[in-house]
């Protein structure tokens, strides 16, 4: 194609094509991670909604047990209670999906028909009658602590499944707008390739070449002789007699399996900060959790969350009664022999758990080739911080939000346990 102004549109369209594409692709892109970074967004703010409707299940079961002052409970329920009420408000709910909103608002609305009962039962206490409040604290207060927080517990895993199919429908129209691209800009160079003609030499000398702006002379004998020793035949010909040189000997290249293996071991030390968590499996784990009526049951359930994270070894450590020093009370994955040698900690010193548990806040430890991380999380009950929980994670994943928010909620509903275990005693 000879048309100047041609060549130049066939050109500035691909180059239009491929900024479109590229356009759609990145803009797609960014909403994906802009949903993925709000849904790790939610699910920290609703396992710090869960964690405080697990401190008000354990205070309203104290508001009726034999022997405790209703005049200590009544206002701490209360107060709970608002800050539970609090804690739901604080939830996002501009990009959720309808059925995470659904269970949102009904767990708000459980929440609420639990405030109107709680009345009741601080006007029955009031009027010095314990046996009616007891019936209706462990029987429609409780149900509807139980029905809001697994309506609660639905939120996240009803969002992941929303932000997955919206991925699932992008996927294929990025898909197209880049094979479109594509396939204009080839069609656009083929077109722009210029035509070639044959040519066919002449059996004549000096007769001109096909296709060429000018012939092709063939040099004389003089002209040859004029270029002296630098000439093009003595060039060739004194090529043509060089001895051939030996090639030096060809080095050991590494072996195929011995790349891969460095392969393999350069993916390890990078970290998996996009690594995701089976939400829907966490849900039920929660629920699961929620469900505990002695510590028997415990070691079970930890063996679930440490395959839900990718953990080899997790480790509950509880405070003891002076509040200095961190002891192990429940864990899976390690050996007898490695938590024999699990003694105690001291709440003053450095280490990540100790300064989790002193802090009140997450520490990560980041791992290395030959290192597993970590991600510590506190065990606040209500009023204090009980303890700390160290999950031992493998191949980078530490780093993942989805990671830590899923160890932070599992570690909110152990704090339920441990505030329920504190009550009972």
């Amino acid at each position: 194609m000879k048309n100047r102004f041609v060549r130049i549109a066939l050109v500035v369209l691909a180059l239009a094509a491929q900024a479109a594409a590229g356009f759609f692709v990145s803009r797609a892109e960014n909403g994906q991670a802009a949903a993925r970074a709000a849904l790790a967004s939610l699910a920290r703010d609703v396992g710090r909604a869960q964690a405080a409707l697990g401190d008000l299940r354990g205070a309203q079961t104290g508001l009726v047990a034999n022997g405790q002052d209703p005049s200590y409970w009544v206002p701490k329920v209360a107060a709970l209670t608002k800050d539970s009420a609090a804690a739901l408000e604080t939830i996002d709910r501009g990009q959720l999906a309808a059925e995470a909103a659904q269970d949102l608002a009904a767990a708000e609305g459980a929440l609420a028909e639990f405030a109107r009962i709680f009345d009741r039962v601080r006007d029955l206490l009031a009027t010095d009658q314990p046996l009616t409040a007891s019936s209706l604290a462990f029987g429609d207060a409780a149900g509807r602590l139980s029905t809001a927080g697994g309506a609660l517990a639905s939120v996240v895993p009803s969002q992941s499944l929303a932000v997955d199919r919206d991925a699932a429908r992008t996927r294929p129209l990025e898909g197209l707008a880049l094979a479109g691209a594509s396939v204009l800009t080839l069609a656009g160079l083929l077109l722009l390739l210029p035509r070639t003609a044959l040519v066919t030499a002449s059996a004549e000398p000096g007769s001109p070449a096909a296709g060429l702006a000018m012939p092709l002379a063939v040099p004389t004998a003089a002209d040859l002789g004029a270029l002296g020793r630098s000439g093009f035949d003595l060039d060739i010909r004194s090529a043509a007699a060089l001895p051939p040189t030996e090639l030096p000997p060809e080095q050991a290249h590494e072996s195929e399996q011995a790349i891969v293996d460095d392969l393999q071991r350069e993916t390890e030390l990078r970290l998996n900060t996009e690594a995701q968590v089976d939400l829907a499996a966490a849900a039920r784990l929660c629920g699961d959790l929620a469900r505990v009526k002695d510590g028997s049951q415990l070691p079970a359930l930890l063996a679930r969350a440490a395959e839900l994270v990718d953990a080899s070894g997790i480790v509950l450590w509880l405070a003891g009664p002076e509040g200095t020093v961190l002891r192990p009370a429940a864990s899976v994955g390690y050996s007898d022999h490695t938590l024999s040698r699990m003694k105690t900690l001291s709440g003053r010193s450095d280490n990540a758990v100790s300064v989790a548990f002193r802090e009140g806040r997450m520490e990560v430890v980041g791992g290395s080739k030959d290192r597993n991380g970590a991600v510590v999380v506190p065990v606040v009950t209500a009023g204090r911080c009980a303890g700390a929980m160290a999950v031992e994670i493998r191949h980078g994943a530490e780093s993942s939000p989805s990671v830590q928010a899923v160890v932070t909620i599992i570690a909110a509903q152990l704090a339920s346990l441990v505030a329920d275990t504190t009550t009972t005693t």
